[in-house]
């Protein structure tokens, strides 16, 4: 089998192979569903071609057996270093785990070229593969489509020079990626909630949404009103969280299983392929459908997520971007996006301008800044949630806006008209206001003052301690 590229493809392939000329460490930037996987295959094959031997690492199993049925429809030799799978060392790819060939390395030859997928995901295992790499000499290129980490920080200490590929606008416009419609029908208050490393602190995040009943109802009622039918993945937070919903779908008649890492690999398949022929229309996963799932591979027949619902709040923007980008592969009808965590209106849209930079900006949110504005059709004036850019109608149910000077109303939980002028300046005003507040005291009164959680001043507090402490 050989490689036909898209031109795009073709072209961003060229430019990191110029690239490297002059810096031995490319990050490698596209889309989800872009087609990083084969761009960095057309490399490798390049690279065997003239005698160079590679290594291809991963970060989880269910991406090293979708790299592996890849390979394999190729006629290039590889080896896998991971447990269970006979080694072969004498071959010219190596396709590895990443704990893995961290625990490898003293008996591993260090290739010519190393490609990293998910190059934003990893930590001291990543870390020590790559000083191993670079201190013998070895080119590297890394894969993502959020080349930035979890914390907000750029990825200019590992890599040099990066090359982007068409952003999520083009590719939808181009018809490889899916077009989407967005909801945002539920609204939990996170203010109390505190946040480390940039994300939510995960108990604590679990423990809240875990509370929320009325939110897991709205999400079964928000399916069954606007995606009834179609193959849907959940988010939840926790196993406990996942068994909730599960339990929540099930008894208003819609059958729904759970999915996550503590499952054995056959079970896992079994799920994947069971939902993939449609025994069931909803998955939920906890944490493992996040980073390179692709249905159609993992089950090897023509199927995509044709919905997504959405119950796990996060910070990160590199997370969000990962899991939206499930749900966007190609298709005939446009994906159903069902946001119940609000989401949207911490990172924008799926296909939202962005700008990566390699370097530490001066604050997190410049890296990948979304510009872009947005408004949502209220559900409390009969509109019906619809999340899109800025227009006097809803183009989903066709309500139209009043005008009103309101930044947010929001009444019995439901998400209400958003003017997004009014609040991008109110969110400029309040974070002035909280950069003003000096002392643990002026936190707690502007706590109060804006009706958020007391707990709220005291993460704030905490976090700047740690920060000056550090």
């Amino acid at each position: 089998m050989t490689f036909q590229l898209y031109p795009d493809q073709a072209d961003l392939v060229s430019r990191v192979r110029s690239a490297m000329a002059r810096n031995k460490w490319v990050l490698l930037q596209a889309a989800t569903g872009s087609g990083k996987t084969a761009m960095s295959l057309d490399m490798i094959n390049g690279a065997v071609k003239k005698g160079k031997r590679a290594i291809f690492t991963v970060p989880r199993k269910e991406l090293l057996a979708q790299t592996i049925e890849t390979v394999e429809r190729f006629d290039i030799p590889f080896g896998v270093i991971s447990p269970n799978y006979a080694a072969n060392p004498f071959a010219p790819i190596q396709i590895a785990m990443t704990p893995t060939l961290a625990r490898r390395l003293d008996k591993t030859t260090a290739p010519d070229v190393i490609f990293i997928d998910e190059c934003h995901f990893g930590g001291a295992e990543l870390e020590r593969i790559i000083d191993w790499a670079k201190a013998s000499g070895s080119y590297g290129v890394g894969l993502s489509a959020t080349p930035m980490k979890n914390n907000g920080k750029g990825m200019g200490d590992w890599y040099g020079h990066m090359e982007c590929g068409l952003p999520p606008s083009d590719l939808i416009a181009a018809g490889r990626l899916s077009q989407y419609r967005y909801y945002g029908p539920s609204s939990p208050d996170l203010s109390a909630l505190p946040t480390s490393d940039g994300n939510y602190v995960q108990k604590h995040l679990s423990a809240f949404m875990e509370q929320e009943a009325a939110i897991i109802g709205d999400a079964v009622r928000t399916y069954r009103d606007t995606a009834a039918g179609k193959l849907c993945v959940v988010f939840a937070t926790s196993r406990k969280h996942a068994g909730l919903i599960q339990q929540e779908f099930q008894d208003q008649g819609i059958d729904a299983q759970t999915i996550d890492g503590t499952m054995g690999k056959d079970d896992r398949k079994r799920i994947v392929m069971g939902f993939a022929r449609r025994e069931y229309t909803v998955l939920i996963n906890v944490q493992l459908l996040t980073f390179g799932f692709d249905l159609s591979q993992a089950a090897g027949m023509d199927v995509r997520i044709e919905a997504l619902s959405d119950m796990c709040p996060r910070k990160s923007l590199p997370m969000q971007l990962q899991v939206w980008g499930r749900a966007l592969r190609a298709g005939d009808d446009p994906t159903v996006m069902l946001d119940h965590s609000n989401n949207w209106r911490e990172h924008g849209f799926p296909d939202s301008p962005r700008v990566w930079k390699l370097q530490n900006s001066k604050t997190r949110g410049q890296q990948g800044d979304r510009n872009e504005p947005e408004r949502q059709c209220s559900i409390a004036d009969g509109g019906c949630g619809f999340v899109h850019r800025p227009a006097p109608a809803c183009p989903n149910c066709g309500f139209v806006y009043p005008v009103q000077s309101r930044m947010i109303d929001e009444v019995d939980g439901d998400l209400q008209e958003i003017d997004r002028s009014a609040a991008e300046a109110a969110r400029v005003a309040a974070r002035q206001e909280q950069g003003r507040a000096e002392t643990l005291a002026d936190l707690i009164a502007l706590a109060k003052r804006t009706g958020k959680n007391p707990r709220w001043a005291e993460h704030v507090w905490a976090a700047r301690q740690k920060k000056r402490a550090g």
